[in-house]
């Protein structure tokens, strides 16, 4: 009896055998305990020993760097990805990865220590890890697919049940680490509370902690793997669930879609974090179409008219592709290339992949579309790992397109360079920002025409870390404290209040433009209020006074709100003017401030200092 494909492919999906041998069982045990062996002992060339003085690697962040990737994700991609144990693929998969990953983590010790960075300062760890981290994952399933079927070309449903089963394994094998150390954990404090603290002591010592930890992660990793039946009902489950939600994720999707001719598209811009949420949606509509219309099945899932509603909703996906690269754009126009914007159009250019493969096959192929889908989805799949693979390397990496994208903007005009913030570039950009300091710093005409930003940039140089606040201008100077912020040309503060304001502000004297300060007059007195402008312009600040004893802090100013959304991401701000009432309220006639005094002011403060309670 001949049987059809869709049962092929359920039976792929539901695949139960143990596809680990006993030499493979001891190999993922063994190639754990040395992996944590090797980072224990790295662990203490941080300096973490009792000597505390840093060994190799750790006096080279570039080797330091690298030799952490290829311990961690190299047997990581083994822990995943292996079959069988005895097998030459596995010589070819080390012998390809082992080298490129040295240089993956080669280039991003370069980053960090050609800008004299920790490797944990600045925004590096955490974007190379989810991006490796990812490609490795999704290169395993192939690699795990071509080592059980013996060919190049894999059957996309094999892939799916792969990718389902290692997601569980490291979700099961995370949750079974995890209970393993708060029994750890429940042991040492029985123990402490009669006395016993050796174990306590005992189970806080690395070279306790990460032997032990990856043995039992190896022993947990080989138990769930063999267990392939319970992965598969589990798998089975969440594929349940997922197909009871797809047709709620994709009414969210044509409901938003469909408000929109009624709204506009104004809202969307003003909240600059459009772009985040119609990915978010994207990406679970994707998800979730995928898990439910893995195969090619003889009875489709849900009734003609819901699945036919389900279309409806991945049709428009291209619509909601287009709308948040238009949102990604409008902030890319306005700030230039960052970091963070860039990592955010590479997922756009991804998602925008897979939305738009999928809005061309459903009304071509028709019955025949899941097919064709399905094809395409192996290839962007590979598509995708080279990609995330690719923006870590010198060949394409996003901190070099940001560090040339602000240098661009400083020097045509774009952005004013004596309120910008130098710090970005050394501390998020590493290498590449410090480059275009150098450059800046070398340009004696910017610095003679542009001298507050000649300081900003000296001042980024000689920081130790992002967040240090040493001042960088002689606080006994008002002059030269006052330069530091951005005032009013209206305005002038008084030279006494601004030495109270140098003595309390450290963060706005850290650097150029980072804060402001803003006159807010009253019948009764005049209040000078010290914005902080670079997080979040003009939505918090500090109030000072100029008393007869001198200027003072009497308090903080919040944002109430603004007539209009915008307004308070514009960044300006003249003089507040009070408004009439009981209420500490003034306003700019577009925004409303209130100020709220301390309580040590209102304790020391002189009745006569005042002509009424209000002030």
């Amino acid at each position: 009896m001949r049987s059809h494909p869709s049962d092929q492919a359920t039976s792929v999906t539901m695949d139960t055998h143990d596809p680990l041998d006993t030499a493979s069982r001891y190999a993922l045990v063994i190639i754990a305990l040395l992996q944590g062996g090797v980072l224990c002992y790295l662990h203490f060339s941080l300096g973490f020993g009792a000597e505390g003085r840093q060994l190799w690697p750790a006096t080279d962040l570039r080797w330091l760097a690298a030799i952490y990737t290829l311990v961690i994700a190299l047997p990581g991609f083994f822990y995943m990805g292996l079959e069988r144990f005895r097998d030459s693929r596995n010589l070819l998969a080390a012998a390809v990865l082992a080298p490129l990953l040295f240089w993956l983590g080669w280039h991003l010790g370069w980053l960090a220590q050609a800008a004299d960075l920790a490797l944990r300062g600045g925004n590096f760890i955490m974007p190379f890890v989810a991006s490796i981290g990812t490609s490795l994952f999704i290169l395993a399933v192939y690699f795990r697919a071509w080592s059980h079927g013996g060919r190049l070309k894999v059957s996309y449903p094999q892939l799916v049940a792969y990718s389902w089963q290692n997601a569980l394994i490291l979700a099961l094998l995370g949750l079974f680490i995890g209970v393993f150390w708060l029994l750890l954990m429940l042991w040492s404090e029985l123990f402490r509370i009669i006395g016993v603290d050796v174990f306590a002591t005992v189970f806080n010592e690395p070279i306790f902690v990460y032997p032990v930890t990856w043995l039992v992660g190896g022993i947990g990793l080989v138990m769930i793997r063999s267990r392939i039946r319970l992965i598969a009902m589990v798998q089975f489950m969440c594929e349940v669930l997922i197909k009871a939600l797809l047709p709620l994720a994709c009414l969210i999707g044509v409901l938003f879609l469909a408000a929109l001719p009624f709204t506009g598209l104004q809202k969307i811009w003003d909240t600059g974090h459009a772009a985040l949420l119609m990915m978010l949606l994207a990406i679970v509509l994707l998800f979730f179409f995928n898990a439910v219309f893995s195969e090619q099945a003889e009875s489709p899932p849900y009734p003609r008219v819901l699945r036919c509603f389900v279309y409806l909703g991945i049709l428009l996906l291209p619509i909601n592709s287009l709308l948040a690269a238009w949102a990604l754009w409008l902030r890319i126009d306005q700030y230039g290339f960052t970091v963070d914007r860039l990592w955010a159009g590479v997922i756009q250019l991804l998602i925008a992949a897979f939305t738009l493969t999928y809005a061309v096959m459903l009304p071509w192929k028709r019955g025949d579309a899941l097919r064709g889908i399905h094809t395409i989805n192996s290839w962007l799949g590979i598509g995708m790992a080279v990609v995330l693979i690719a923006i870590n390397t010198p060949l394409a990496d996003l901190r070099d397109w940001s560090a040339e994208s602000q240098s661009a903007r400083l020097s045509s005009g774009k952005v004013d360079p004596d309120e910008y913030e130098y710090a970005y570039l050394r501390f998020e950009l590493g290498a590449y920002g410090v480059r275009v300091l150098e450059r800046l710093r070398a340009d004696k005409a910017f610095a003679e025409e542009h001298p507050l930003a000649a300081k900003g940039i000296d001042a980024a140089l000689a920081r130790e870390s992002r967040y240090d606040r040493t001042p960088q201008v002689d606080t006994s100077d008002p002059d030269a404290v006052a330069a530091m912020f951005r005032i009013d040309a209206s305005a002038s503060p008084p030279d006494s209040l601004m030495r109270v304001v140098a003595e309390q502000q450290n963060y706005c004297l850290s650097s150029s433009g980072l804060c402001a300060v803003v006159q807010a007059t009253s019948p009764d007195a005049d209040y000078w209020i010290v914005f902080y402008t670079h997080y979040s312009p003009y939505s918090s600040g500090e109030v000072y006074r100029q008393t007869p004893a001198g200027g003072r802090k009497i308090g903080s100013a919040s944002l109430l709100g603004c007539q209009h959304e915008e307004a308070s991401h514009s960044g300006n701000l003249g003089k507040l003017e009070r408004l009439p009432g009981p209420f500490m309220v003034f306003t700019d006639g577009e925004c409303y401030y209130q100020i709220e005094p301390e309580l040590d002011y209102l304790i020391d403060r002189p009745i006569s200092e005042d002509g009424n309670a209000g002030g």
